[in-house]
């Protein structure tokens, strides 16, 4: 269908109707000050979601604009869920390879994979082989994290790709050395 000015005309929701399954496409970052516990997720549309590290508790949290929201936590061998507020598992991402340069993202609506690049701070997410989102940490830090969605990628992968390369030591831990603690200390 082609728009007015003859070019194809295509369609994107509203960033508060994207919701934690809606995706991120085109250029985006995740971004947090000096040792700060919050994080943004930017894209050209604006702040797609919030992310709040809860360091004690070992757990991360994600706030979308339309209320929605999720909660990461390491559920021990190399895994780490993504949870509804009801604690039903919405996504999780596990650690496939030795030394965690692949790990597998899936849901019951999709499955992705995240490989390390062999540059330093590099990252694909994939499909079938075909990258459809490059993540890019600086030198120094994961404190700014640039993604390159060209074929777009969900807001759920992306978080859980961020929560595996910036805080490996917490998705490879043994069942039970770091488990969050429950809903009832939730400080927020």
């Amino acid at each position: 269908m082609g728009g007015p000015d003859g070019s194809e005309t295509y369609y994107r929701l509203p960033m508060a109707e994207r919701g934690l399954f809606g995706t991120v496409s085109g250029i985006a970052h995740l971004d947090s000050p000096f040792m700060s516990s919050r994080w943004r997720l930017v894209d050209s549309s604006g702040e797609v979601a919030q992310l709040r590290r809860l360091g004690r508790l070992h757990i991360s949290k994600i706030f979308l604009p339309n209320g929605e929201e999720a909660v990461l936590t390491p559920h021990g061998q190399s895994v780490v869920l993504a949870l509804d507020p009801g604690g039903n598992e919405l996504a999780r991402i596990t650690r496939t390879s030795w030394f965690g340069r692949n790990w597998d993202v899936t849901s019951k609506r999709w499955a992705y994979v995240l490989k390390s690049d062999p540059r330093p701070r590099r990252w694909q997410i994939t499909v079938g082989g075909t990258s459809v989102a490059q993540m890019t940490g600086s030198l120094v830090s994961y404190n700014k994290v640039n993604i390159e969605a060209p074929l777009g990628a969900p807001i759920l992968v992306i978080a859980l790709a961020w929560h595996a390369i910036a805080r490996p030591w917490e998705a490879a831990a043994a069942p039970g050395t770091l488990v969050a603690a429950p809903a009832s200390e939730d400080p927020l």
